[in-house]
């Protein structure tokens, strides 16, 4: 019986030890598949994304936090899909992975999200 507890003991041990490994372990963003480039309409989508969105505070966030990764036309494929808490979600998320956006700047971002692009 003895040796029964030792073993239900060390796998108990394990498998919290496992858990807590898991959760510890630092958040990596979901590394991308290289494909080859497609060449550039006349009128590219990210200058006509570009010009439906207002100036603004949550512009220049967005411009510098989200575009240099994604590109606008990743954000902006959205538009009408999320609502203010769907795009904070998407936004502390983003902060997790390293995106550059400090505390105050996540609800002016989220804001601005929710304005421009959110469900209507």
């Amino acid at each position: 019986m003895g040796l029964v507890l030792r073993a239900i003991t060390h796998l108990t041990r394990t498998a919290v030890l496992l858990a807590l490994a898991i959760s510890c372990a630092p958040k990596k963003a979901p590394t991308a598949v290289a494909t080859a480039p497609t060449p550039a309409p006349a009128a590219t989508p990210v200058a006509a994304a570009a010009a439906q969105l207002p100036d603004g505070a949550g512009r220049q966030i967005l411009n510098r936090a989200c575009v240099t990764c994604h590109g606008l036309t990743e954000v902006t494929k959205f538009r009408g899909f999320y609502a203010r808490e769907q795009w904070r979600d998407i936004v502390l998320t983003m902060v997790d992975y390293g995106a550059p956006v400090g505390e105050k700047d996540v609800e002016v971002l989220t804001d601005y999200l929710t304005a421009n692009l959110g469900k209507k």
